[in-house]
This record gives structure tokens, sequence and C-alpha cells, in this order.
């Protein structure tokens, strides 16, 4: 397998604003996405999801996500909401996504986000002839194949995600622009059988809350999504397709999960950012693995991952990263 041929002659850490840059404009919106691009980010990177009648709709959450979404009566959303799989593309649109929900924890992430009511939620076919339009043929669209990992009830099969995803970005030209990166294995497996030329980088979550072994795993409580998650790991996670660490020799979890990405259909790691280190990037450069990092806002983290010469920092700040990187 030939990888990361988009990063050849490429000598800079490229600036991808997560969601659309999420700590200055509302998350996953057209609005966000033409800011990034005016803002000179080398690339978005956006969630998609199936709808009930198959348009590829961009949002974080298999449902529905309360703290930014109002419904048609003005009113903010509380859960249970709708999954996106059981609303149409039209019934998505009856939602605005535009501002954060007052007092919500989430809310107080992005203290500078500025609102843009009225905002919808896109759908990628939308988003791809954006970036035709506004941005240059470099410009890097990082595509998250979104399923629910401890329940595939809740959101798209992860081959069909995939399927509808290539034939999307085929149809428009952007093979060589865009990188799918997923925590479903399964979906990225898919898309690189039909799909060769199209990149992929394999995500990964926290080491810390999947290692069997890792300390923290005494304090996580019975029934918790953190023991769920961490036991499927132990027991072989099913989003893994087959790509095990337990297969794999390592002095500790990072090099034998690490190998266990080298040993599947992967052009690069997509990294939770605390994972990131002088030797898990020296096991991806001998293994041919790009390098990519998310979400990382603090300029201190920012300047330590830029020293260690990673490919891509995911930030919500792009401003700060912009900072970061002419320091």
């Amino acid at each position: 397998m030939v990888r990361n041929r988009w990063r050849t002659g490429l000598e800079r850490v490229l600036k991808i604003a997560h969601r659309g840059g999420a700590g200055l404009w509302p998350e996953n919106t057209m609005e966000a996405f033409e800011r990034a691009i005016a803002a000179g980010a080398d690339g978005i990177e956006l969630d998609v999801h199936l709808s009930a009648d198959g348009v590829l709709a961009v949002h974080h959450d298999e449902s529905l996500k309360p703290a930014i979404a109002r419904g048609p009566d003005g009113e903010w959303l509380t859960r249970p909401t709708p999954l996106l799989k059981d609303l149409s593309f039209e019934d998505m649109q009856r939602y605005d996504i535009g501002r954060l929900r007052p007092g919500a924890g989430y809310s107080s992430r992005y203290p500078d986000q500025t609102a843009f009511d009225g905002a919808r939620i896109p759908a990628l076919r939308d988003v791809y002839e954006l970036v035709k339009t506004k941005a240059g043929s470099s410009f890097r669209l990082y595509v998250e194949l979104k399923t629910a990992l401890l329940d595939l009830s809740q959101s798209a099969d992860p081959a069909a995600l995939a399927e509808a995803a290539v034939a999307l970005t085929r149809a428009h030209g952007l093979s060589k622009q865009v990188t799918f990166v997923s925590f479903d294995w399964r979906a990225l497996a898919r898309a690189k059988e039909i799909a060769p030329e199209i990149e992929n980088a394999f995500t990964t979550l926290p080491f810390y809350q999947i290692d069997p072994e890792d300390p923290s795993a005494a304090r996580d409580e019975p029934g918790s999504t953190d023991e769920k998650l961490r036991a499927a790991s132990a027991s072989g996670a099913p989003w893994a397709n087959g790509y095990d660490w337990r297969d794999q020799q390592g002095a500790d979890f990072a090099p034998r999960m690490l190998k266990a990405i080298a040993a599947g259909p992967a052009d690069g790691w997509f990294a939770w950012h605390g994972d990131v280190t002088e030797a898990s990037v020296a096991v991806c450069r001998e293994a041919g693995l790009s390098v990519s990092c998310w979400t990382v806002d603090d300029e201190t983290e920012m300047r330590r991952l830029i020293a260690l010469g990673v490919d891509a920092i995911l930030t919500d700040r792009p401003d700060r990263l912009s900072k970061a990187l002419a320091s």
C-alpha cells in the first residue's frame, strides 16, 4: 500500500478546523466552514450520518444535540432527541443549531463562539460544493464516518455509510482532498476496499480509556460507557474489524494498538492528542502512517505537538494554532 501521498513534499503542520472551528463559530455549520476557509485553515473536519432518506448529513451526535438544537417553536430540545437515521434531511431543517444553549456544560467550553441564529444542519454535498468554490485544491476535508459504537441500532450501518461517502466524494471529484476518519474501523475498511485512492486515518479513543491495564479502570462506574468501552477492547471490539491490539507485540498498550492499525488498510493514525509522544510518532513513521491529532485548543500543547512533527492538528481554535505555528 502506498501511504501518505498527500503529505509528499509538505513540511509544515496542517491547521484543521475541528467541526469548522467550534470555539469560534457554531459547530458543523456552513457558517463555520465558510469562515474557516476565509481565515486560512488548511482544512476542516466534520461528522457525517445517513438520514432516513439517504442524505449524508453533517452533525456530531447520532441524535439531535440538545446543547445546540432548538425546535421550530424556538425551544431548546431535551433528551431523548430524535435519531438522525430516523429523520429525513428535510425534517432536520426544522431545527436551528446556530447558537449554544445558555448554561449547558458543553456551552461553557466555547465562551468565544459567535452565534449565527438560523444555521441549519448541512448536507455533505453542500460542504463539498463550498470547498470546490471557495478553497484551493490543496484544502483538506477530514470526513468522520460516525456510528454508535456500543449500539449500532442507533446509527447507520458502517458499510452503508462508507459506501455513500465514497460515492459522494467521487461524484464531486474530491477523492484527493478527503481523508476518511472514524472510530469504527469497519467503515474505513469498507471505504478503502471500494476506493483505495481515498486516504484514511484510523481514529483511536484515548488509550487510558480502552487499555484494560490502565489504572483508571478502577474508577470506571459499573454499567458506564467507560466500562463498556474498556470491556469491549479487552475482548475484541467489533468496531476494530479484526485489527486487534491483543494480536500484536509491544512493551505496553500504545505500540500494540499502533501495530494493529498498521496491520489494517490504514494510511494514518488519528489520535487523541495526549497519546501522541515521541515514541508513538516513531512507531507510526516506521510503519508509514501519518499522524493527525484531535482536539487541541491549548497553545502549549500545540507547540509540543508541532515539535514532535505531527502531520495535522485539529483544533476548535484555529486562531490559536496560527499563533503557535508562527512562534
